[in-house]
């Protein structure tokens, strides 16, 4: 019940009112909302979410560029998915990004050369 009212929350308000714009958003929940996210996010078979454990006040960042999670360095050198227990689905949330920050850096570069190149002036 409550993944089928988060789902619907994240693609009809969180996304278009702040993902589509580009801001950034935080979202802080209890267990079962952010399972249901995740499942939507990161295409997690609705079956494998039992085996999914996520440790409470652990961040997870979703890039929705690059379309996958990470978790965030906490300066002690060890592996976050080593520490923390994320359970047998854990395959599900972590899988590799699917584009890189390069792929992004050189749009954008090629944006901003278009937009710079002088265009031809008609003339009537």
């Amino acid at each position: 019940d409550c993944m089928q009212r988060s789902i619907p929350f994240y693609t009809q308000r969180i996304v278009p009112e702040a993902v589509n714009k580009g801001k950034r958003v935080l979202i802080t929940s209890h267990e079962n909302a952010i399972r249901g996210i995740l499942m939507h996010l990161c295409d997690i078979p609705e079956e494998a979410m039992n085996q999914l454990h996520l440790p409470n006040g652990l961040p997870l960042v979703y890039n929705v560029k690059r379309k996958c999670i990470t978790l965030l360095d906490d300066g002690s050198g060890r592996d976050p998915t080593e520490v923390h227990d994320f359970g047998p689905a854990a395959q599900h949330l972590f899988r590799p990004c699917e584009l890189d920050d390069d792929f992004f850096l050189q749009m954008e570069e090629q944006i901003s050369k278009a937009d710079t190149e002088e265009k031809p002036v008609l003339a009537a």
